[in-house]
């Protein structure tokens, strides 16, 4: 499968958290490509696409005479890429304690002189970090980071937007310097760090849709932490999934998070304790809650069940596993789902076709057939959220 030349590149671009955390420096030069080579995965794809992207896509912005030269010094740089990725679970999740590897960026990587395209594929150990992407997963409009020149503000901004649901993220120094592929860079003067790293990179940002401030967190005269705030949307989420265990949803429905979930169905396999202990502890702390003795009963909830300090307390009453009825909100709730997956849809789509009516990346030929594309599916998306609506 060849993905050919600009009219096929995505306005969407979708990695896997994992690759959004992962070790690695680039180019300026090597960082276009490997986002062009990205927008060019479609969320249909189920085999790495070998992409062919035009020498004027990657170099638009540049009048040197020697572009072409740089680009063949590119691919060789980028033939020779390797990143530290996590290793992720059967299921394509995250772990807790992962195995870090040394993974290979390309399958291949190609200057072709004659006809001014470089021809890419990516290494196949990448398949789990960017295709069938359901969950665990970043997007980002091209549009925005084509804005973005600089490499390390690249990867500022993936970290940033990977956190936009909620408006910050507290990253600790070195970690960031894992990620920006920073060995001994600036690592005894952090004042040329702020300077050369993070303030470019603040700067960068505010010309796209993630503007940032930040404040850096000390362990006496040593900074550790850098909190960085942003605007956040809700709409950055990907579609959660409602569990199919009725204490999952019960877990849901106090406030518990997805990720949060996981962890005590860990705990139920391992059979540190019986569901009957789920439905204690959101029977306990709904109590507590209402004596105005717990604020966060979420928070509160989780932690009795992965420390199990009601556990005693549980044995003692012999309460037997329930098994309430489903609840009667679930068809609710799957509406809501639906209508939420929808209009971030019906959002994405909007955005496509600013970018298509806009983007100097597309000519008179390729632009209108992509334009009536993404209008069609527009009115498709609002078809069906008035249906779900009526």
């Amino acid at each position: 499968m060849t993905k050919e030349l600009i009219a096929t590149t995505n306005p969407l671009v979708v990695q896997h958290n994992a690759m959004v955390n992962a070790g690695f420096t680039m180019s300026a030069l090597e960082m276009r490509c490997f986002l062009a080579m990205i927008s060019r995965i479609g969320r249909e794809d189920t085999a790495l696409p070998v992409c062919r992207i035009p020498v004027r896509e990657l170099c638009a912005d540049s009048n040197s005479k020697n572009v072409y030269t740089e680009v063949r010094a590119m691919t060789e740089k980028m033939a020779s890429r390797f990143l530290l990725l996590e290793v992720l679970g059967p299921n394509g999740e995250r772990m807790k304690e992962p195995d870090i590897k040394n993974r290979p960026l390309m399958g291949a990587i190609d200057y072709l002189k004659r006809e001014g395209v470089v021809e890419a594929v990516f290494n196949e150990h990448l398949k789990p970090y960017l295709l069938e992407l359901k969950n665990n997963f970043t997007k980002a409009q091209l549009s925005q980071v084509l804005k973005i020149k600089r490499p390390a503000s690249h990867r500022i901004y993936w970290l940033l937007r990977e956190y936009v649901a909620f408006g910050k993220r507290t990253i600790s120094v070195s970690e960031l310097r894992h990620v920006l592929g920073l060995k001994d860079e600036y690592i005894d003067r952090f004042d040329h760090f702020r300077t050369r790293v993070l303030d470019p990179a603040q700067e960068e940002l505010a010309q796209t849709d993630l503007p940032f401030t930040y404040e850096l967190i000390k362990q006496g005269r040593v900074i550790t932490e850098i909190r960085f705030l942003f605007p956040s949307t809700g709409a950055a989420l990907p579609e959660i999934l409602l569990p199919s265990e009725d204490w999952a949803t019960s877990l849901l429905a106090a406030g518990v998070a997805s990720k949060s979930i996981e962890t005590v169905r860990e705990k139920l396999v391992a059979e540190a304790y019986d569901e009957g202990y789920v439905y204690f502890v959101l029977q306990t702390v709904r109590a507590q809650a209402d004596a105005g003795k717990v604020k966060k009963p979420a928070g509160a909830i989780f932690k009795a069940l992965i420390d199990g300090y009601l556990l005693p307390a549980y044995q003692k009453t012999k309460l037997t596993p329930m098994t309430p009825a489903k609840p009667k909100n679930r068809a609710s709730q799957t509406l809501a789902s639906q209508r939420r997956r929808l209009q971030i849809e019906l959002e994405d789509a909007r955005n496509s076709l600013s970018f298509f009516q806009t983007s100097l990346l597309y000519t008179d030929d390729t632009r209108p057939a992509l334009v009536a594309q993404v209008k069609s599916k527009i009115t498709e998306l609002e078809q069906q959220l008035q249906l779900l609506a009526a």
